[in-house]
């Protein structure tokens, strides 16, 4: 006889109770099992992948709602009862949601809004997590489950990719925000900053008036109404405040609807935290945005200095136009922590930016993050810029720099522990396994940081803003940098003189104005015509040259490349964009190595006769000095996944040995490694059945 369901839904039965419910070491590992049952039996059938992770968000919604409104012998609604069936299930779980979550949060969720998973897979999601306390198992539940559920959709739609906890912390406890003070994220996603500065001000407050005040001075606003929602949702259910999300274009003020006008004003907010989307394929170009904008206008050098022209530019990342959003939104003397892309930190081409920056206020600080920082989710590295606007400007002031080598997971996700000299894991005080996160208590270091000293080895200093070269605020510049050059110019055995200076002297060869030929792009639809090898960044190894490149072209395409590219013996090639660790590495152009076209990834250097004896074997031999290499490493910034050192290769310093006789016998000694291995490339290359008379 089937059940009614309406008796089952009324029907009151001892089950879960919440002091049953336990913590979760994990909670990403239990969502990454319901992702891939979720996959194993809808990715033949269901194609839209965002609707289902919404789905998922409201299931996630009922089990925190049950578990923040029930006492600890209260029985959970989010459960499994009785050996219930998914049908019976479903519909009280729905039931749930209509009476507990929609209609309490009726403002924030829309009215139709169902659960619309299938009974099969609520029940396998309930099952998964109804002994689990999300309360207890992660400070910030969604940024979990978005990890997960939600990432990879929003990275492919709109660039966004949430902000480790770790980082979202360090952030805010820098920063410090104080009580009565008003704090924003303009592209808050599901409230991660929003979340950490309540708990930060919570610790502060005396009374629990003073609570729900702090609650109510803190805004977000993100362009997805998803993400709008559930940071409202979240924030409201754990705190029953009034929380002042909006869902609207942050960089289009103009446009905002009534309420978002009333609350979201320029020169309005103490504190801004965020983690703004970015990427070349979601550029801004709607001329009616750029306008707004100074950094939405072309800038030029006039008499030494960048200004603003009339002219608007065609298109500008997203993370550009949101730094100057932020400016326009802080008060005087107000403070900023934006999450951006490394390149802008250090690239010539957005000097711009910076002269933007120093003109409105002050940098207080600037943090590298390790490659792995948004991993496995994008490898994109990026840095922290902390900035105060300021009317009153001073001339000189202290930086604080931070090179963050550790984050404490992998490029797979998987978390990394400090190790013992033995490989087992450090433990802590309780016992505890500690994690390899250098980002624990940085800010508390970055207080206590010494001003930076060229004497020592230094991941976390200060530095002046007047010690600041080029506007490159990149920390491993100046650790790399300039403490090789001030160890350099102390040693009389050597003469230091750059790429540059060897140009001028006319000791290599350069064109246009000083910089290096480049290689050229073919194109794909030329590979495989014939072969005459296509060399790229992957064929430069051990100094040596790939033949066996399978991008291989024409005699024909050959010929027009020929001439322009000027190939010859003794030419050295210099790997400049590429992946991370291919870039410095050097190859020698063999006699067997000219028939070729280089990659417009490549450098090429030509060694010019001369009467001080700098040949291309010394060349070779100072490029790839472990000094020389670090400080191609410290130029080297990446722009999304890509790493470039551009044009900054030509004030690489070369330690050039004083004494003609040493730079001969240098030369000397790489000469006969580099015969000796196009001896053995030579042999390798005529193997044959009769080379050994078989």
């Amino acid at each position: 006889m089937p059940v009614n369901i309406t008796d089952f839904l009324n029907k009151k039965s001892d089950g879960l109770k919440k002091r049953d419910l336990v913590k979760s070491p994990n909670l990403k590992t239990i969502f990454n099992v319901i992702n891939q049952h979720l996959y194993g039996k809808l990715k033949y059938t269901d194609t839209d992948t965002r609707a289902r992770s919404k789905q998922i968000i409201n299931l996630l919604l009922c089990k925190l709602v049950d578990e923040v409104s029930k006492k600890p012998e209260e029985e959970m609604e989010f459960c499994i009862k009785n050996s219930e069936s998914p049908e019976n299930l479903y519909y009280r779980i729905q039931k749930f949601f209509d009476e507990n979550v929609r209609a309490k949060y009726k403002e924030v969720l829309d009215q139709n809004e169902q659960i619309k998973l299938t009974e099969e897979l609520v029940y396998l999601i309930v099952s998964e997590i109804q002994h689990i306390s999300l309360l207890r198992s992660s400070k910030d539940i969604f940024s979990d489950a978005f990890e997960i559920f939600v990432s990879k959709i929003l990275k492919d739609e709109a660039g966004q990719f949430f902000t480790p906890p770790n980082i979202v912390k360090f952030m805010v406890h820098y920063l410090d925000p104080e009580l009565e003070t008003k704090i924003l994220d303009p592209a808050c996603g599901h409230g991660g900053f929003l979340l950490e500065s309540k708990d930060l001000l919570w610790s502060k407050c005396e009374l629990e008036s003073d609570k729900i005040d702090a609650i109510s001075k803190l805004y977000g606003i993100d362009k997805d109404l998803f993400l709008a929602k559930i940071s409202r949702l979240y924030l409201d259910i754990l705190s029953n405040g009034i929380s002042n999300i909006f869902c609207e274009d942050s960089l289009d003020p103009k446009n905002y609807r009534a309420p978002a006008k009333e609350f979201i004003k320029n020169d309005n907010f103490d504190f801004i935290f965020t983690n703004p989307p970015f990427g070349v394929k979601i550029p801004i170009n709607d001329s009616k945005i750029l306008i707004n904008y100074q950094l939405g206008h072309t800038w030029k050098n006039v008499s030494g200095k960048l200004e603003m022209q009339n002219k608007v530019v065609k298109q500008q990342p997203p993370q550009v136009l949101f730094i100057e959003r932020c400016v326009q939104l802080l008060k005087d003397g107000g403070k900023l922590g934006i999450v951006l892309p490394e390149g802008i930190f250090g690239n010539p081409s957005d000097r711009y930016i910076w002269e933007y920056l120093i003109s409105n206020g002050k940098i207080l600080g600037i943090i590298s993050l390790d490659q792995n920082t948004f991993q496995p989710y994008t490898c994109n590295k990026t840095s922290i810029l902390f900035f105060q606007k300021l009317k009153m400007i001073p001339k000189d002031y202290l930086i604080d720099f931070a090179i963050v080598e550790n984050v404490g997971h992998d490029k797979d996700g998987k978390i990394l522990y400090k190790l013992n000299r033995d490989g087992s894991k450090k433990l802590d005080s309780n016992g505890v396994a500690i994690v390899n996160d250098d980002l624990r208590d940085l800010h508390l270091r970055l207080n206590e940081a010494e001003q930076f000293n060229y004497l020592k080895e230094q991941k976390i200093f200060k530095i002046s803003f007047s010690q600041i070269k080029n506007q490159v605020f990149i920390p491993l510049y100046y650790t790399g940098v300039e403490k090789t050059l001030k160890k350099l110019a102390n040693d009389e055995k050597f003469e230091l003189l750059s790429i540059r200076e060897l140009a001028e002297k006319k000791f290599i060869y350069t064109n246009k104005g000083g910089y290096l030929p480049r290689g050229d792009e073919i194109g794909s639809h030329l590979y495989g015509l014939g072969t005459i090898p296509f060399i790229r960044t992957s064929e430069i190894s051990n100094w040596e040259i790939n033949l066996d490149s399978y991008k291989k072209t024409s005699e024909e395409v050959y010929e027009q490349y020929k001439e322009k590219q000027n190939i010859e013996p003794g030419n050295i090639l210099l790997v400049k964009d590429g992946g991370p660790n291919l870039i410095g590495k050097t190859a020698y152009i063999s006699e067997m190595d000219v028939k070729i076209i280089i990659q417009s990834h490549l450098f090429q250097i030509k060694s010019l006769e001369n009467d001080e004896c700098i040949d291309s074997y010394l060349l070779l031999y100072l490029l790839n000095l472990d000094i020389v290499q670090k400080q191609i490493q410290a130029i080297t910034f990446v722009q999304g996944t890509i790493a470039t050192i551009g044009n900054r290769i030509m004030e690489v310093i070369l330690p050039i040995p004083k004494e003609i006789s040493k730079r001969k016998d240098i030369s000397k000694s790489i000469k006969q490694i580099i015969d000796k291995k196009t001896e053995i490339r030579t042999k390798i290359q005529n193997l044959s059945l009769e080379s050994f008379n078989i």
